[in-house]
């Protein structure tokens, strides 16, 4: 793996990061976590923000529900605002 070493103090935190992470995730899930595993305790640990992985799953579900909603846009933007309570205007 090739990380660039312009800024050494960058690069050693990376790897310190996946150094404690790994043995975080090792002592947790054993040997062979699973990706779920990993999103899982990256977003426990406050890494991952819960509003990004709600707006990951805004754009995720806006595909899936056109297709239920026969493919009406106005449709999607309201039952996405119900189910995450935000307005439409945010779904959109």
């Amino acid at each position: 793996m090739s990380i660039k070493k312009i800024r050494q103090n960058k690069v050693a935190v990376v790897f310190d990061f996946i150094e404690t992470a790994g043995n975080e995730l090792e002592k947790r899930f054993g040997y062979s976590p699973t990706c779920k595993d990993v999103v899982r305790h990256l977003a426990e640990k406050g890494l991952i923000e819960p509003k990004r992985i709600r707006n990951y799953m805004i754009i995720a579900d806006f595909d899936r529900m056109l297709v239920g909603n026969k493919g009406s846009r106005t449709d999607t933007w309201m039952d996405l605002s119900i189910k995450y309570e935000i307005s439409e205007s945010m779904a959109q």
